[in-house]
């Protein structure tokens, strides 16, 4: 039976809600547990996991001609995985989790205009006021954390700084990975390719970060990693199959 469009965009609109759902939840019980693991341990397991997954599933659609003129745009989706995701990461380690994704929920829309007016593009004037409420509201959210005016106190230290810098980093990556992974989808690659290929970069860094530590953490954190890995990675990516 013909899928219509319709019916396309509400199973799309379930899938985003469920992993808008499953990715609270693992920020929260990660924030809690990166405070007793090096930042980068989490990453380059978790993300090793997940890419042996989705290479099961991208095996039979390996076509060298899929590749030809593509490279480019796997080698920039693996730099914007490694912003958006190891930034996220770092951030939450010194940061609440709330302002995190309020920094990188705020930054995204913004960003994607600011490349449109570059791209000289026409931009409607209600997308510049919901992108710009949208950011506003945020920043109003940090400064009241920032300024002890909230439940959630917080001193602003040097590691600090550079997680709010990183929680920025973040939305802007995770635009820049919707953009280059559009571009890889047009070209005909299926959602379990660009998912296979797109965190090299993650994995590579996070293992050189952590490879002198790796096994001394390893044994005692291995099963809430692959706990989340599960629930914040790998299920998130089979909503957007």
């Amino acid at each position: 039976m013909e899928i219509t469009k319709k019916q396309a965009t509400t199973v799309g609109l379930v899938a985003l809600v469920l992993s808008a759902l499953l990715t609270s939840i693992s920020q929260v019980f990660y924030a809690k547990q990166v405070q007793e693991v090096p930042t980068f341990l989490f990453t380059g397991i978790s993300f090793f996991i997940t890419a042996i997954y989705f290479s099961f599933f991208a095996r039979k659609h390996k076509r060298a001609n899929l590749w030809k003129g593509n490279i480019n745009y796997v080698v920039k989706l693996n730099v914007a995985s490694v912003l958006a995701f190891m930034g996220f990461y770092f951030a939450l380690k010194y940061v609440e989790s709330a302002i995190v994704s309020a920094l990188e929920m705020g930054i995204g829309p913004l960003f994607v205009l600011v490349l449109a007016v570059f791209a000289k593009e026409s931009i409607p004037k209600v997308q510049w006021v919901i992108a710009t409420g949208t950011f506003l509201a945020c920043t109003i959210l940090i400064l009241a954390v920032v300024s002890g005016k909230s439940a959630v106190q917080m001193d602003i230290t040097f590691p600090v700084i550079l997680a709010l810098i990183a929680s920025v980093g973040c939305g802007v990556g995770a635009v820049l990975c919707t953009i280059y992974s559009k571009k890889l989808s047009e070209a005909g690659w299926t959602t379990s390719m660009i998912l296979a290929n797109r965190y090299y970069g993650i994995i590579l860094l996070s293992f050189f970060a952590t490879f002198d530590i790796f096994f001394k953490y390893f044994s005692g954190n291995i099963s809430w990693i692959i706990a989340v890995t599960v629930m914040g990675s790998c299920f998130q990516c089979i909503c957007c199959r």
